[in-house]
């Protein structure tokens, strides 16, 4: 009778199906998306309408960097529920940008996430090094910046990852599909999308009637459940089963 392989303590463990893997553009692919998003936005209720001459605020990228660096290869209700404890804890981003990635484990430690202090680390670094290239913990800016101007920022923040400098990339080309007043025709061909597919016409209007009273793509899968539990009730959040679509990519360091 053989032995069983003995697993070294640092031995790398297999991780489950990545639930963001990149989903090919295609008629099929926009039903499953469509009927996932309609469901997960059901247990996502909508801010309150703005006032007159209001609109509503856009997606916090800082939030979009803290999602994807808990939630990555993970269902999105691990991403939700970090951010959640980490509003909870600090007084603001500053009292975050000064702690140790060891407290911000201690916080997290009981969430089953693969390498959780290489996540707090990261975090922590990026955090640090957006403040001193912005004067602030804001990303805000991006939104408005071209492509060039965003990936010569990533240039200059090093420690965020590669999957996260990816995901903002993605998740504002995604935005300005859904958002935009203006053409984005360009914004489709990043995507890979070919303008004149009716397909993704149609698909892409469904998606801008559901998103619109929202004024951003939600990271959330639903409410956040009592006792630090993480919501499972939906694999990924409307903004991650969007990002889908985009090509992925890899930074290297």
């Amino acid at each position: 009778m053989s032995a069983k392989k003995k697993t070294k303590p640092d031995e790398d463990v297999a991780l489950p199906p990545d639930p963001r893997e990149h989903l090919p553009p295609a008629p099929a692919a926009y039903k499953t998306l469509l009927a996932e998003l309609e469901a997960v936005l059901a247990d996502v209720p909508p801010p309150p309408p703005p006032g007159e001459g209001q609109v509503l605020p856009p997606l916090d990228l800082i939030e979009a960097v803290l999602h994807i660096q808990f939630a990555d290869g993970l269902p999105c209700g691990y991403g939700q529920e970090a951010r959640r404890r980490i509003n909870q804890s600090f007084v603001d981003r500053n009292e975050f940008r000064v702690t140790e990635a060891y407290e911000v484990e201690e916080i997290l430690r009981d969430l089953p996430i693969p390498n959780l202090f290489e996540r707090c680390q990261h975090v922590r670094d990026a955090v640090a090094q957006i403040y001193n290239d912005q004067n602030g913990v804001n990303l805000g800016f991006l939104h408005e910046a071209g492509v060039g101007d965003r990936n010569t920022f990533f240039q200059r923040i090093p420690a965020l990852q590669g999957n996260a400098v990816v995901f903002l990339g993605n998740l504002l080309t995604m935005e300005e599909l859904c958002f935009s007043d203006k053409s984005t025709l360009r914004a489709q061909q990043r995507l890979g999308i070919d303008p004149k597919d009716a397909a993704a016409g149609d698909f892409f209007a469904s998606v801008r009637a559901l998103v619109k009273p929202y004024g951003h793509l939600p990271l959330q899968v639903g409410p956040d459940l009592p006792d630090g539990r993480v919501n499972l009730k939906h694999t990924l959040s409307p903004a991650c089963l969007l990002v889908r679509l985009a090509p992925t990519g890899k930074r290297k360091h």
